[in-house]
């Protein structure tokens, strides 16, 4: 199966915070296309960024809806945060 290609859309944060920009992935394989909305880039002071994966607040803590694993997961995580830094720089 031939890898997909991996695209970034990333979207300005609707307020302060450590979410320092929300992404949204788009997996484009041969005969068609996965949309996953929703990754958080999070910064904090003195470390680096890092990707969350789409999740929904339960009633006590929030709940991952999309996961991958393997050398796709590091794939989509290296393109986020390369989409991430490369809009950072234009702000």
């Amino acid at each position: 199966m031939k890898e997909p290609q991996i695209t970034v859309e990333i979207r300005k944060p609707g307020k302060p915070g450590s979410i320092r920009a929300f992404a949204d992935v788009s997996l484009s394989f041969p005969d068609g296309k996965l949309d996953l909305i929703g990754f958080a880039v999070v910064g904090q002071p003195g470390k680096s960024p890092w990707v969350a994966f789409p999740s929904n607040h339960g009633q006590n803590k929030y709940f991952q809806v999309v996961d991958a694993k393997g050398r796709l997961r590091d794939q989509i995580i290296k393109s986020v945060l390369v989409a991430y830094e490369q809009w950072d720089e234009r702000q």
